[in-house]
């Protein structure tokens, strides 16, 4: 009984070796890889088909898990749709293409694409619009608005890209031109 009790730990300290040294030597690739700049940073470049699909997984994941407790405070009470269209012609039309526009040159280059929320869009849920206009995607152009903007705004302009889903090109000029821009002081 002794032999295969001192079988089982030479196999088990065998295993620990072999874990503890590819798990060295995984950490040493890795760093060899990042300090290398091997791995193309620039926005220009393709991802491949493996990363694209890495990256939006984490991304879709991400969302999913922190806006799942997210609840519409002000639900029950009529959003403030003008509103949200004064915020998101303001500060949002520079990355998110309006349906019937065309892109500004800023949003050309971006990878990944901003949303459009047009007919095609993923179609998240308000919540999770919510989630990510407060509190913006790492990595991405999409900034926090969460630190500019109360929750009542920010719920306005989920209620306006909501609404954006459906609207045709006239529909959004016909919103364009009943809403008045606001100047903003410097």
């Amino acid at each position: 009984m002794s032999s295969l009790f001192e079988k089982c730990l030479h196999v088990v300290r065998h295993s620990l070796v072999i874990i503890g040294t590819l798990a060295v030597v995984g950490v040493i690739g890795g760093l060899i890889f990042m300090y290398s700049g091997v791995f193309n940073v620039a926005a220009s470049v393709k991802d491949s088909s493996v990363l694209s699909w890495a990256l939006v997984t984490v991304r879709e994941s991400s969302i999913k898990l922190h806006a799942r407790d997210i609840q519409n405070p002000v639900a029950g009470v009529v959003p403030d749709r003008d509103n949200g269209f004064r915020i998101y012609r303001q500060e949002c039309v520079m990355c998110h293409t309006p349906i019937g526009r065309s892109p500004k040159p800023m949003a050309v280059g971006f990878n990944p694409q901003a949303p459009s929320f047009g007919p095609d869009d993923d179609l998240m849920t308000p919540e999770q619009l919510f989630w990510v206009t407060k509190n913006g995607i790492r990595f991405t152009p999409m900034p926090a608005w969460g630190p500019s903007y109360k929750d009542k705004e920010i719920w306005d302009v989920v209620d306006f890209l909501k609404a954006l889903h459906e609207m045709t090109a006239a529909d959004y000029d016909a919103i364009d031109k009943r809403i008045p821009v606001e100047v903003q002081s410097q």
